[in-house]
């Protein structure tokens, strides 16, 4: 990351830690100070509850939501959940979140990348990271509905499809020639495992790119409006 944005990072987490529940929310606004770059502020919303861009941050449970949108309701994937800007031909669900921002969420909970990152996309080893949960909201037949994440999922092996138990693990991505690879290259949430993507999993499977499906008839039409809800696990 550049100095700038780094030391932004760091002065938010500072202020983020040390925000009275007591004081009115319309006047916990922080940010960035004149002059520099290029995030929004942090806004208390409720006790407990704040705002970054289009992120919300809830520290009692420990989770950020957002906002994403069906991208695929069928065919194969590599990742669950891209940038608009990503790889969207192979993305369940796809977000206008920019990752370098849902990153600064998840530091602010406390979330640790991992200190082994993958070496390339499709490796082999198991990701290791802080273990957390992803929810998918969603209105059907005028009732609001919430899944785990890999409802949506199929893994196929020879004709075997199954929807199988997600451990997902926020991995943190990389920085690679001082450039952030989750902004970079719009990646969020890896199938296949990807050393980019802020979070991954350690399900059997991850290190190919043949086997990750839509689960076809459980996923509404692409563009349906959903919010992510990733929460730490304990």
């Amino acid at each position: 990351m550049k100095k700038i944005a780094f030391l932004q990072m760091i002065s938010i987490l500072l202020l983020f830690q040390g925000i009275s529940s007591a004081q009115p929310p319309r006047q916990q606004t922080l940010g960035p100070g004149p002059g520099t770059s290029a995030f929004p502020p942090v806004r208390k919303v409720a006790p407990g509850v704040f705002r970054l861009g289009e992120i919300q941050i809830h520290k009692g449970s420990v989770s950020v939501t957002f906002p994403a949108v069906v991208n695929m309701d069928r065919g194969l994937i590599e990742y669950l959940l891209v940038r608009s800007t990503g790889k969207t031909h192979e993305s369940l669900l796809r977000t206008e979140v920019d990752p370098y921002l849902l990153n600064i969420a998840f530091l602010l909970l406390g979330l640790e990348g991992t200190d082994r990152p993958l070496a390339e996309q499709g490796a082999v080893e198991t990701p290791t990271g802080e273990r957390v949960s992803i929810m998918l909201v969603h209105r059907k037949e005028g009732k609001t509905r919430s899944i785990p994440a890999e409802s949506w999922i199929s893994r196929r092996r020879g004709k075997k499809a199954e929807s199988p138990d997600m451990t997902w693990v926020y991995t943190g991505s990389m920085v690679m020639q001082g450039r952030f690879l989750a902004s970079q290259q719009g990646s969020i949430v890896a199938v296949y495992h990807d050393p980019a993507a802020l979070v991954d999993h350690t399900t059997p499977g991850g290190e190919s790119d043949e086997i990750w499906f839509v689960k076809e008839g459980t996923v509404p039409p692409a563009g349906t409006p959903v919010t992510v809800v990733v929460r730490k696990v304990d």
